[in-house]
């Protein structure tokens, strides 16, 4: 089961600064607990997340609707990784792939 990010909970920040529209300190914060909460204990379904770090993943990694490309210089990006029944795909820089065969062992 996943959430998506509409359904995390909104801090309001009220409408100008120190004007008293937005949610007490004391709620914000139990917002932000609560949607920390969510995405540890249920996960996050998003778009496109960006990193200039190492992401570590406990568990599997399972990528859904591949899209591989139809030739070596489709458009793609480098680092772009996909795969289907018979190969597995990388970008190694803009518009160039290459493949490895997948088999049974």
């Amino acid at each position: 089961m996943t959430i998506s990010t509409e359904q995390f909970i909104s801090v309001n920040v009220g409408t100008n600064i120190n004007d008293g529209t937005g949610d007490s300190l004391r709620d914000a914060f139990n917002k932000i607990n609560q949607n920390f909460s969510n995405i540890s204990s249920i996960g996050v379904n998003t778009g496109n997340i960006s990193c200039q770090r190492t992401i570590e993943i406990l568990g599997n990694l399972i990528l859904q609707e591949p899209s591989v490309p139809a030739t070596s210089n489709a458009a793609g990006a480098a680092g772009q990784i996909t795969w289907d029944n018979n190969y597995i795909y990388i970008c190694v820089a803009t518009n160039t792939w290459k493949r490895a065969s997948l088999a049974t062992w």
